[in-house]
């Protein structure tokens, strides 16, 4: 990874910690909207149950003791209760009771007080979209709801009926005062926010600016040691696999040359049987032990791979395996004409190895499907099995020592692996490096 994603990286935190911001605002305010908007609907209900029960108070005192008002008795109830709110200031800027009667199939609106003014809306048809929360009222209902009122402005209404004298009272508000403050310290909210994320954003750039260079550099550093270590492996295999085969290879050959000069000069003198028994036991062992040096030589590493390049170095690979497992390959997907540079080379070819170690060891597959490929100015290795599969907990696990040993290997080359498994289906292993820089 380099800085470039680390800058990245840094910048998207800082998003994700302005958006968790923003939301626990905005949902703060959301929720002290609700607790005002219930606080509010309590209020109109509490008002308008008050100002019902009121009325229904003074109605039943007029019919017993006001039968002498020139109008009746329901006249001098409302005009009783039109003077008490001549003197009442109301709630709120847009705050406002409604008083009506059903004419007509009309609704008659006989008082309507709007903070201090007193005024008379015109009549609405009883079936009217606007006006919901008065027609319920007049309809015998008491309750609260959310509607457009008779000016086609939505409101929060309470409504309740005043039964003793066939009226509908609603106290009501508009939402857009209810909301208004929420609004404006939602804005405000914003702008404090975005002004402190801001500030944080600066801060936590040059604090931790230093930190990201020297955990950058100190990647790096193990990087190229990693990178350096892999070759002192290597660079030490090819030294140990020379001189086992220049120097002991050779070394066993003179030995069996001369032991076959011994068996010539010594045949005459020596029971037959006896010389030819010695001399075939002990030209066996140095056959056998200069087989040996050239397995080890081999595995330590394989001259193959430097004189014909990886193609032919994983055809090899594949023979050798064959011989000992008798599983099945299908090889025809290998590019034997890709060059790569040494270490790369080395680099691939130990990777499957060790995908190969692990079929062995635990796929217990009987065939397997092997593809080198460039694609895109990277180098695309694929080795797929029809074996148990890997168990996800394991392809995860930092105790596969053989997993994690590849992804070693790949990180020099900026290098990934990509391994996909179902139970009873196989294994597919995709390694992929990059031609470019490492």
């Amino acid at each position: 990874m380099d800085m470039k994603d680390t800058q990245r990286q840094r910048w998207v935190l800082i998003l994700i910690m302005t958006g968790v911001g923003l939301v626990m605002t905005l949902a703060s305010i959301f929720v002290l909207y609700q607790t005002a908007f219930e606080e509010e609907r309590s209020r109109l209900v509490e008002v308008a149950q008050s100002q019902a029960r009121l009325m229904e108070a003074v109605a039943r005192f007029d019919m017993q003791y006001s039968h002498n008002y020139p109008e009746g008795t329901e006249a001098a109830t409302l005009s009783q209760f039109i003077d008490a709110h001549k003197k009442f200031e109301g709630f709120g800027k847009s705050g406002e009771f409604l008083l009506a009667r059903k004419q007509d199939n009309q609704i008659v609106f006989i008082l309507s007080h709007k903070h201090t003014d007193l005024m008379i809306p015109k009549a609405l048809p009883l079936d009217s979209p606007l006006g919901k929360p008065i027609q319920r009222a007049l309809m015998g209902e008491s309750g609260t709801m959310v509607s457009p009122d008779y000016r086609n402005v939505e409101v929060l209404a309470a409504y309740e009926p005043i039964n003793i004298l066939n009226l509908g009272l609603v106290a009501k508000i508009d939402l857009q005062e209810i909301r208004a403050p929420f609004y404006r310290a939602g804005l405000m909210a914003l702008g404090i926010g975005f002004a402190v994320i801001s500030v944080g954003a600066v801060l936590f750039w040059k604090v931790s600016d230093p930190l990201i260079r020297e955990i950058t550099s100190s990647r790096e550093q193990l990087r190229s040691l990693a990178q350096r270590l892999q070759d002192i492996r290597e660079e030490e295999k090819e030294r140990i696999a020379r001189a086992v085969h220049d120097e002991l290879g050779q070394q066993l050959t003179a030995i069996q040359l001369e032991l076959n000069y011994l068996e010539e000069e010594l045949k005459p003198s020596a029971p037959a049987e006896q010389l030819e028994e010695s001399f075939e036991s002990m030209s066996r062992l140095i056959d056998t032990t200069i087989n040996s040096v050239q397995q080890i030589s081999t595995e330590l590493r394989p001259q193959i791979l430097d004189v014909f390049g990886l193609g032919e170095a994983l055809l090899w690979q594949v023979q050798d395996y064959q011989s000992r497992s008798g599983t099945r390959f299908d090889t025809t997907r290998i590019d034997t004409q890709i060059h790569l540079d040494r270490d790369r080379s080395i680099t691939l070819f130990r990777v499957f190895q060790e995908t190969l170690t692990n079929i062995y060891r635990h796929a217990k597959a009987s065939e397997i499907a092997i593809a080198l490929e460039q694609k895109n100015n990277s180098i695309h290795l694929k080795v797929r099995d029809n074996g148990i599969g890997i168990p996800l907990a394991k392809i995860r696990s930092p105790k596969s020592l053989g997993l994690l040993g590849i992804r070693e290997r790949l990180l020099a080359w900026n290098g990934t692996m990509d391994i996909t498994s179902q139970p009873g289906k196989g294994t597919t292993v995709t390694v992929h490096i990059p031609l470019g820089d490492s």
